[in-house]
């Protein structure tokens, strides 16, 4: 099986790192809004990468993540008064039903944003540490 490589920009055989195991990570949607044709063209592209790769005996294990902060979320949450909670459970109900609509497999793990805030906040402020990055107030 071969992959287009979007970096060299050619097909490159798959080489998993361990043999016959494949890890997919997929940036999913950010959920303040219903899905689009966008999301629903990421999801069947990789649903039919897991699908290939299961029939070809791999391992596989996706996952796809939820992005449920962020400065869009906010301005819903200023727009509506719900809680950013109601809001992005809302959207991610609603992205599941359409995914499944469209036959798209569950996802092995779908983690949120949300759970990953004090890694996010510490390798933000090791890049600060490091100068590779900066404050900015706004």
């Amino acid at each position: 099986m071969y992959i287009y490589d979007s970096v060299k920009k050619k097909k490159l055989p798959f080489e998993p790192i361990v043999p016959r195991k494949a890890s997919i990570y997929v940036c999913g949607p950010t959920v303040y809004d219903d899905a689009h044709l966008g999301h629903a063209r990421s999801s069947l592209s990789f649903d039919l990468l897991v699908r290939t790769l299961k029939a070809l005996r791999y391992d596989v294990t996706m996952v796809k993540n939820f992005t449920d902060i962020d400065d869009k979320i906010i301005k819903k949450v200023q727009e509506t008064g719900q809680s950013l909670e109601e809001i992005t459970t809302h959207y991610i109900e609603r992205y599941l039903e359409d995914m499944r609509a469209l036959g798209v497999q569950e996802n092995d793990i779908e983690p949120k944003a949300t759970e990953s805030l004090e890694a996010m906040e510490s390798m933000i402020q090791n890049l600060i540490d490091k100068d590779i990055a900066y404050v900015v107030n706004s």
